[in-house]
């Protein structure tokens, strides 16, 4: 049987006093000696049958008391938490108050908790969603785009370089003789008029298959790259070969291609639903950050420091990631942008106070009013996830489960269902507020008859 008491609570710390009833503290004393007993060796006592006064006189009595307590600590922390539902956010202070033979085991807790947060009034908000039309010419913009993707480059011959053709080239940048770092590219598409700045194209505008040309482009004098500021840079380029791009007819053979499509009519409707479906959530997406902010400012938390770290720590972890994927490193980013780590943390730092307020106001709303996942949403959720995929909802869930991904799904469910309740709230309070408004005109029309 486990007693727990809060002795205190200031500060976002709360002071928590264990106790463990005598029976436990008994039962784990003995398989404490018990355990030590296989562990030694004393000369003239096989392992496993040394009396328990023999232990005590080489390791101490404290010894096997304090053991215990660490045991018997271990065992019980977490349940003491739940039961007494607080939620820590950092590692415990823990003392041990007593530890007796035949008296229960007291021990005090000391930790850092979650803030209390103080949910202001919603009456104020007032957050409009983006509606969704997708036109005609966008659905043709996009077919044009993927029309692009399917494009071949033929090689062209007997005629000289004009723009909107396509030079594959070999070049390399040099300033004051020397060549600029990471300039040096091999066999690189590039179109006139859109890959290379203007000055480059117009030189390059009239050059054969073969030729070499050395581009000179003066740099700035107000260039924010001082080091370069006035400089010039030769550009020295051999065009490989002079390409032209064509482009497939917009038809049934191309919806075809693209897809399991019948005709272009059917292959329009699926771009036409695709893009509804991505201009809606990114309209929803909209509306939920407005939502969120709004919703943050109306409420009241005092961050600890601990917390804010913890997210600047997520933040430079997921920016080491995302340059790692494009062979660099933190060292080379920092450097880059002229600054170090320590700066980088503080310019972190709003943003990362804001993340964390945020998150306390959605978890301190879903305690509130409830809100969670069961399994029955889950299941929903991964069916409408297979469906978007075109894949088994059985193979869905396995992979989920097996990558342990489940908790993420859960999350997801109960982050919709905090956005739909608070979109509820504030979509009542502008109701009344229309109505009472109304209400108003018609009471002042009526005293002006009177």
């Amino acid at each position: 049987m486990l007693k727990y008491n809060i002795k205190s609570k200031e500060n976002d710390e709360v002071t928590l006093e264990v106790e463990v009833q005598n029976t436990e503290v008994k039962e784990e004393l003995k398989k404490t000696f018990n355990d030590i007993s296989y562990k030694v060796k004393i000369p003239g006592f096989r392992k496993g049958k040394i009396p328990r006064n023999i232990l005590e006189m080489h390791f101490g009595k404290e010894y096997f008391f304090e053991k215990t307590a660490e045991e018997l600590i271990e065992k019980t922390y977490y349940d003491a938490i739940l039961q007494s539902k607080i939620e820590p956010i950092d590692r415990p202070n823990i003392k041990i108050i007593q530890i007796e033979e035949e008296k229960p085991l007291i021990y005090e807790v000391k930790v850092k908790v979650k803030p209390e947060v103080k949910i202001g009034s919603l009456d104020e908000i007032e957050v409009k969603k983006e509606k969704v039309n997708i036109l005609e010419k966008d659905v043709d913009a996009e077919i044009s785009r993927m029309q692009e993707g399917q494009a071949k480059f033929n090689l062209v011959e007997g005629r000289k370089a004009k723009a909107g053709d396509f030079l594959v080239v070999d070049s390399e940048s040099f300033t004051e003789g020397k060549p600029l770092e990471n300039s040096k590219m091999s066999k690189q598409l590039i179109e006139l008029g859109k890959s290379m700045t203007p000055e480059i194209s117009k030189q390059l505008i009239g050059s054969s298959a073969g030729e070499e040309k050395d581009v000179i482009i003066k740099v700035p004098d107000d260039s924010k790259e001082k080091e370069m500021a006035g400089k010039e840079i030769v550009h020295k380029i051999k065009v490989l070969e002079i390409k032209e791009k064509e482009l497939p007819e917009i038809n049934d053979e191309l919806a075809q291609k693209l897809g399991d499509f019948k005709d272009l009519n059917e292959f329009k409707d699926s771009v036409k639903n695709n893009l509804e479906k991505r201009a809606e959530n990114i309209s929803k997406n909209n509306f939920e950050k407005d939502l969120l902010n709004k919703v943050t400012d109306a409420c009241e938390v005092n961050i600890p420091d601990i917390l804010i770290n913890r997210e600047i720590d997520f933040m430079i972890k997921s920016l080491e990631d995302d340059l790692k994927r494009s062979n660099a490193t933190l060292d080379d980013y920092l450097k880059s942008i002229k600054t170090d780590e320590s700066k980088l943390r503080e310019e972190y730092k709003m943003v990362a106070e804001r993340r964390v307020k945020q998150e306390l106001i959605v978890d301190k709303i879903a305690k509130i009013q409830d809100i969670s996942a069961n399994d029955e949403e889950v299941k929903e959720k991964i069916v409408e996830i297979a469906k978007d995929i075109k894949q088994d909802p059985i193979k869905v869930e396995a992979t989920f489960k097996k990558n342990n991904n489940i908790e993420g799904i859960k999350e997801t469910i109960k982050r919709e269902k905090i956005f739909n309740y608070l979109s509820k709230q504030i979509n009542k309070k502008n109701k009344v507020k229309k109505n009472t408004k109304k209400t108003d005109v018609k009471t002042e029309t009526s005293k002006k008859e009177e």
